[in-house]
């Protein structure tokens, strides 16, 4: 396989990305519609191989995080998996053999049908490619999944009926060491994560490639800690408010503040114990009874996406005073009257999502905190 060294530019959509090749810019095709912030960065380098397509001339196959490789082409994440298991070098799999790829059971097709040598079990098999990893622990999905969480409860389903559901996540890096359904990003995939946990083999590997992407060079199985899960409250935590103002304007706050606000991103941060997927919901809503100083800002903004960090500690201000180290100002006294920090509103003047300092900050509270409040 041809490889070829690209700077990523942008993304265009969630199938194609602009990039730069010796100082020309071109389209490439991407395989994934995850969300990758953390590695669809400008400037970051990425791995491509050509291909016969009028439009789109190149695949991008990589991107590269911190001197690494990390595989973003499902599919061939897929025939990756399937090497190992003619090989039978998967031990979880190793008394089973290859049926069929892309098997259709009712509305959806799974990766990999496989049958026991001796018993003849059906064994229905989905391969997820997992992405999203800090130092130790990794998370799926990196986006919303409808067809991800629909997969788990017809393997759920396939099980109860006498075959045998599973699901195989694929981790990007080989340093890893846990992994778990994304709680922060997608609640539905994680409460039918854990609701078919006794029915769904999930089983979750971290794999180091060769150079060329043609084999995975080694892995190793991953501890899946599911009763961390249902200990934490998944509807409490913090979230951020990513936001977009088109205009400069003064927006009257209340009675007390009456601030200039400049054209550019803003982050706010707020906070709630036991009802975080409703908070965010209403802060979606363009009609309600205003109550704190973000509604009247929202009355102006637009409201670019919501992102929730999911803890039982209270996170709101040690994250206020870390994202106030890398925005250009905050907005004095807003959102902050009920504590002693200056502000819990940030002013950006380019996209934070395509800031590098800011995507760190939010992986840290979501991929490496955990573990220091799980004592892990």
């Amino acid at each position: 396989m041809e490889l070829i060294l690209a700077t990523f530019l942008r993304r265009i959509n969630r199938f194609v990305v602009e990039v730069e090749i010796e100082g020309k810019p071109c389209q490439a095709y991407l395989p994934n519609p995850g969300r990758l912030w953390e590695l669809l960065l400008p400037g970051r380098l990425l791995y491509l191989t050509p291909q016969r397509d009028k439009n789109y001339p190149y695949l991008l196959l990589a991107a590269i995080k911190k001197g690494k490789p990390v595989l973003l082409h499902t599919h061939l994440t897929n025939s990756l998996i399937k090497k190992l298991l003619l090989k039978k070098a998967l031990p979880m799999f190793s008394e089973y053999e290859l049926i069929k790829e892309e098997p259709k059971i009712g509305r959806s097709r799974f990766d990999f049908l496989l049958v026991h040598s001796k018993n003849e079990e059906k064994l229905f098999l989905e391969v997820k490619t997992c992405t999203l990893f800090g130092e130790r622990l990794a998370l799926f999905p990196d986006a919303e999944t409808e067809r991800g969480t629909r997969h788990l409860l017809e393997l759920a389903q396939l099980t109860k009926e006498g075959n045998r559901g599973a699901c195989l996540f694929v981790v990007m890096n080989p340093n890893v060491e846990y992994f778990l359904p994304a709680y922060h990003i997608d609640f539905a995939f994680t409460e039918v994560f854990l609701k078919t946990f006794s029915w769904v083999n999930y089983w979750a590997i971290a794999i180091e490639l060769d150079p060329t992407f043609s084999e995975i060079k080694a892995f190793r199985s991953l501890k899946i800690p599911v009763g961390i899960l249902h200990r934490e409250n998944l509807n409490s935590g913090i979230y951020l408010l990513v936001m977009y103002l088109e205009n400069s304007h003064n927006i009257a706050i209340g009675s007390a503040l009456n601030p200039h606000f400049d054209r550019g991103y803003y982050i706010y941060v707020g906070s709630a114990k036991n009802n975080l997927r409703q908070r965010i919901r209403r802060h979606k809503h363009k009609r309600k009874t205003k109550h704190w100083h973000i509604d009247y800002f929202l009355e102006r903004a637009k409201l670019l996406t919501t992102i929730p960090i999911v803890s039982r500690e209270s996170l709101e201000c040690s994250f206020a005073k870390a994202l106030s180290q890398i925005a250009e100002r905050s907005i004095k006294g807003f959102g902050a009257s009920d504590c002693l920090c200056p502000s819990h509103l940030f002013y950006f003047s380019h996209n934070p999502l395509l800031l590098e300092p800011f995507i760190e900050l939010l992986n840290y509270y979501r991929l490496e905190k955990p573990l220091q409040t799980w004592a892990l």
